[in-house]
């Protein structure tokens, strides 16, 4: 009898197996780096979305109560600890006119944003704190005397857009500034 070449149904068993558990491992590995990679870019998103809006808030606030030699306002003119309003006579014509001289920053929990003069700013906010610092050194999130602050504390909770695939919940990030105000009469 002759000899026949090639593989038997036993080997050929063995090496599809062996392909099959090979293919489930790069699968899975596949699958996990595409929900890291998920997650890195909600992560990278949150906090810059974040970052800017804190950016853009501190750079306004700190230049509240910026005027001419002859104006008189005062530079914070609403303050509470989910809102701001802040004047400054940035072109120096004496008035405060525009929308870059008269700024009001809110936080809405309804559609979680913070809008600058209405128009939305930020998304996806969970919280916005403003906390006053007052000339005497004490503390408050509605100060009554708006020309005796001397700094704002933010604190921004920014959540993901979308829901972690890792931790099936949204990623969530805090962010502080303290502000000074250049311009209020110290």
């Amino acid at each position: 009898m002759k000899k026949q070449a090639g593989f038997s149904l036993t080997e050929l068993l063995i090496v599809m197996a062996v392909s099959a558990i090979l293919l489930a491992g790069m699968a899975s590995f596949f699958t996990s780096q595409a929900r890291t990679t998920t997650m890195q870019v909600l992560t990278v998103d949150t906090v810059h979305r974040a970052r800017t809006a804190l950016a853009s808030m501190t750079k306004e606030i700190r230049m509240a109560g910026y005027r001419s030699s002859g104006a008189a306002f005062t530079g914070i003119s609403q303050a509470s600890a989910g809102s701001i309003r802040i004047l400054a006579d940035l072109n120096q014509d004496g008035s405060i006119s525009g929308s870059a001289e008269d700024i009001t920053y809110a936080f809405n929990s309804d559609n979680k944003s913070i809008s600058r003069n209405g128009s939305v700013l930020a998304e996806h906010i969970e919280s916005l704190t403003l906390t006053y610092t007052m000339k005497d050194g004490s503390t408050t999130q509605a100060p009554a005397d708006l020309s005796g602050i001397r700094k704002v504390r933010m604190t921004l909770i920014v959540r993901s857009s979308a829901i972690d695939p890792l931790t099936a919940d949204y990623k969530r990030f805090e962010l502080t500034s303290d502000i000074t105000p250049r311009n209020m009469n110290f």
